[in-house]
């Protein structure tokens, strides 16, 4: 079976958030400033800087805040069928509007969600 990656660069502003869906396997590089990494069902944050990477593994979510005016590249691997990738959007998406449903704070935020 052939590995096939897709990447993503992203630039955010200070203060700016993101929200990685099927963060399964993911890896995110931080090309300029700084990042903030949190992550759903994990036991701590991040804080990566401009030269370096980090690889989630066993994590369904992950938010990506800038510390500072950010540039970041999101590097993911492909390796599961279409049918299981469409499943897992559908069940992120559900599940994320169930949180927003259920705790207002959260609906407030502006989010960009990254595929």
């Amino acid at each position: 079976m052939n590995n096939v990656t897709t990447s993503t660069r992203t630039q955010l502003a200070a203060r700016e958030l993101v929200a990685l869906d099927n963060a399964e396997g993911v890896r995110i590089e931080c090309v300029s400033g700084e990042l903030w990494i949190t992550t759903e069902g994990g036991a701590g944050d991040l804080i990566v800087v401009a030269g370096e990477s980090i690889e989630l593994q066993g994590i369904s979510r992950a938010y990506i805040s800038a510390l500072r005016p950010a540039g970041f590249v999101v590097t993911q691997n492909q390796t599961r069928s279409p049918v299981r990738q469409l499943a897992a959007r559908c069940a992120a998406k559900l599940y994320d509007t169930y949180r927003r449903w259920q705790h207002a704070p959260v609906a407030a935020m502006p989010v960009v969600w990254l595929r």
